[in-house]
């Protein structure tokens, strides 16, 4: 529980503060906000929006082409609850959204931004979801694009997000996981639910996605499937 205390949260956001401002790459006024709050705090636990990050270059990929600045705001929200740590996870409360706006200028911040979003939810178990819902995951949109036309939305190649490999099985169940509201279409539940169907599955689980996560094991000793080249993030 070391690292879910209030005095190393702290500690740490104090040092990364001092570190990142020596290259003036955004606004982390919120950061300093929230360190002058922390004596009010009795746990770790915090909501903090509007942490910018500033660039004045072109991102590959993006769409329109002509868009050569951005900003991009964070907001994270973060809250623990009192469960069992082995058994549990931890966090109540989350959200991690990032909102980008986007110039076509480098100069001009006036003109309307054409808008992004990306976030990543926690799912939370209070009824049978109509698509997949993994406990985290990456979720294209959110609020910041909400009534808006589709002129005013731009389109990265980035986050790249990881995950498995997929064959025309786990291709199909991806697909009908996703795209087809079990609400709305009774085979879904159906299908899922029929041992034939979860028997090809399992098979094809066994082929391609069992030696991917034995990458996250620490006793692994794949050479294709390693930590650093599935999740390059994960630092040792």
């Amino acid at each position: 529980m070391d690292n879910w205390s209030l005095r190393n949260l702290r500690q740490d956001l104090s040092k990364f503060l001092e570190l990142i401002n020596t290259y003036q790459i955004g606004d982390f006024t919120s950061l300093y906000n929230f360190i002058g709050r922390m004596d009010s705090l009795d746990s770790f636990e915090y909501e903090i929006k509007g942490i910018v990050f500033n660039l004045n270059k072109r991102i590959s990929g993006t769409m329109p082409e002509t868009l050569n600045k951005y900003k991009i705001s964070l907001d994270n929200t973060i809250s623990l609850n009192k469960k069992d740590v082995a058994l549990n996870d931890i966090v109540e409360n989350y959200l991690f959204e990032l909102n980008i706006d986007s110039y076509v200028s480098t100069e001009d911040e006036d003109g309307e931004p054409y808008k992004n979003c990306w976030h990543l939810d926690k799912h939370i178990d209070s009824s049978e979801p109509k698509y997949t819902h993994p406990t985290y995951h990456f979720h294209f949109g959110g609020e910041y694009l909400e009534g808006l036309d589709t002129g005013q939305i731009s389109i990265f190649s980035s986050p790249r997000l990881p995950h498995p490999p997929m064959d025309i099985f786990l291709g199909f169940h991806f697909i009908i996981s996703n795209f087809y509201s079990s609400k709305d279409y009774s085979f879904v539940n159906e299908l899922k639910g029929n041992y034939d169907y979860q028997q090809i599955i399992k098979r094809a689980q066994e082929r391609l996605w069992t030696p991917y996560f034995k990458a996250f094991d620490s006793i692994n000793t794949h050479q294709d499937f390693t930590m650093n080249k599935l999740f390059p993030l994960y630092i040792n």
